[in-house]
């Protein structure tokens, strides 16, 4: 089995995300330890602004989803989120018809919102941010994006992925007392 931290950016005109319309700029995975935590080799970044959109899509689904699902198990915060953009270019690019629930119901997967949920008491607020030490939210991405500091989007990307799998590597280090 293989963990990888997974999270994609997106670029939204607009003010609220639509999958069919908006852009993902970027594509990030970690393979982790499942069972320590620990960062095995290097963050991958898929960036749009040097490949394009259609390529970094279809690396990925080449790349993981035609794959035994145990060899890509993703670890992420709302991986939903995730999902429904993938469903849309997937569908855009003509590689496969794939919803929402092919992706929860058949494939392994670890979503850490539930526990922001679970703090807060409520969806609303339950960030990332809200449990672990990221200092923004995604919605720096937009201004970065439109401005092309792709510098500042990969060190955002770089400074998630740290406070991600520090959140990670907590929770398997205290699982006994949180059971």
């Amino acid at each position: 089995m293989e963990g990888h931290y997974f999270d994609i950016e997106t670029y939204s005109p607009g003010d609220k995300p639509d999958p069919t319309t908006d852009k993902i700029i970027s594509i990030q995975f970690q393979k982790i330890n499942l069972k320590t935590g620990e960062p095995i080799g290097k963050l991958q970044i898929l960036k749009e602004w040097e490949d394009g959109e259609k390529e970094i899509v279809s690396f990925l689904y080449k790349w993981f989803f035609k794959r035994n699902p145990w060899q890509f198990i993703p670890l992420g915060f709302n991986l939903n989120f995730e999902w429904k953009f993938l469903c849309a270019k997937f569908k855009q690019y003509n590689l496969a018809e794939m919803n929402l629930g092919d992706f929860v119901e058949n494939m392994p997967q670890i979503d850490l919102k539930v526990l922001a949920v679970l703090k807060k008491g409520t969806f609303m607020g339950a960030s990332l941010s809200s449990i672990s030490n990221k200092q923004d939210d995604g919605h720096v991405i937009k201004e970065f994006y439109e401005n092309k500091q792709y510098d500042k989007i990969e060190q955002y990307i770089e400074d998630e992925t740290k406070s991600f799998i520090e959140l990670y590597k907590k929770i398997k280090e205290n699982i006994e007392t949180i059971l």
